[in-house]
């Protein structure tokens, strides 16, 4: 079985980050890629890349009832 993938939004603090790249997750971080995406543009990537959302922004559980197709958002 394959480890899930992530997308972790600009609000994740790099230490939490660092310490999941630690345990061998892949990690893709907004900061890291284009700072200031907007949420729908954070959505457009997880869902191409078949990531799992990691943020602390609230907005992102209007998407997930909006955009059902996102891979999954962990709050």
């Amino acid at each position: 079985m394959s480890r899930p993938r992530f997308l972790a939004d600009e609000n994740i603090p790099r230490t939490a980050i660092i310490a999941l790249r630690g345990k061998v997750y892949d990690v893709v971080s907004v900061w890291e890629i284009r700072p200031g995406m907007s949420d729908e543009e954070v959505v457009e990537l997880a869902v191409k890349e078949l990531r799992i959302i990691i943020t602390f922004d609230k907005d992102f559980g209007r998407i997930a009832l909006l955009r059902p197709c996102a891979p999954g958002i962990i709050y």
